[in-house]
């Protein structure tokens, strides 16, 4: 079971990976993407997400989830999951709904984990988002 206080603080992305009926399945932004999770006393938290290579993209780039994404709201735990109610995003539909992960500590880390969505092909697709603790 896990506890607010096991989230709380700033994290930094080690790695994050997609897996398609349960099998990897390849690196959404590049297996050296960047992210750094951020959750508050006040129940408040933010994600950011990008490719490694996303600062060297022509200036007038627009920034697309594909190459960087970012979010942000209110958290609450409920049993082994936490659950994100977004209010700002880079990406509309998160907006107003929530994004539900399951939390997997693994020592001095935390894996949170996409619900699993099946597409209309039939396949199920999840992603395994691995943090460490920022030091600062």
């Amino acid at each position: 079971m896990i506890t607010r206080d096991d989230l709380i603080g700033t994290w930094i992305l080690k790695s994050w990976q997609s897996l398609k009926n349960g099998k990897p399945a390849g690196y959404p932004m590049g297996e050296d993407a960047k992210g750094q999770i951020i959750y508050t006393n006040e129940g408040r938290m933010s994600g950011f997400l990008m490719r490694r290579d996303f600062a060297n993209q022509p200036r007038e780039t627009a920034a697309s989830p594909d190459i960087c994404l970012a979010y942000g709201g209110n958290f609450r735990i409920e049993g082994d999951q936490v659950i994100h109610d977004v209010d700002v995003a880079t990406v509309p539909y998160w907006i107003d709904g929530p994004l539900i992960r399951t939390v997997v500590l693994q020592g001095e880390n935390v894996l949170l984990k996409t619900k699993p969505e099946t597409t209309s092909s039939g396949n199920t697709y999840e992603h395994h988002l691995l943090w460490e603790r920022a030091e600062g």
